[in-house]
Formats: structure tokens, C-alpha cells, sequence
């Protein structure tokens, strides 16, 4: 059974001395995939199993991972 990814919004810590791309690098490698990083305002968007949530987190620079909000119709 595999699970759905969902989309996620990660701050990254602003005081972080390590490159945004050096902790992209760890996130990716804790599974986030389609990454956009968007340096000015310290912020990566990407998609990832639940299951990874955690990992994400400890990720050392992360300031926070937030589930994005997805809002879909209702089939009649």
C-alpha cells in the first residue's frame, strides 16, 4: 500500500550558519521531493510520505514543517 505524499512548508531557522542548499540536501535526503527553496524568505516547499514528518523536523536548521492545506471539491 503505498501512501499518499502530502505538501508540506518548511521555515528554515534564520540564524542557521549552514547554506539553505546544504539543509535542502538533508531534507531531501529525509525524503522531501519536487523542493522549491525560496532563499529570500528562508522558506522550502516540497512534498513527502507523513511518515517522514519527524524526520523533517529534526533536520538541524528547521525552524518548522507545516502541513499545507489542500482544499478539494466534493463529489456529488
Amino acid at each position: 500500500m503505498t501512501t499518499d505524499k502530502i505538501e508540506v512548508t518548511i521555515r528554515i531557522d534564520k540564524n542557521e550558519t549552514r547554506s539553505l542548499g546544504e539543509v535542502v540536501g538533508d531534507l531531501k535526503s529525509q525524503g522531501l521531493e519536487q523542493v522549491q527553496s525560496h532563499e529570500r524568505f528562508m522558506i522550502v516547499n516540497g512534498s513527502v510520505n507523513p511518515d517522514a514528518l519527524d524526520a523533517l523536523r529534526a533536520v538541524k536548521g528547521v525552524a518548522s514543517v507545516r502541513k499545507d492545506v489542500g482544499y478539494k471539491t466534493q463529489a456529488n
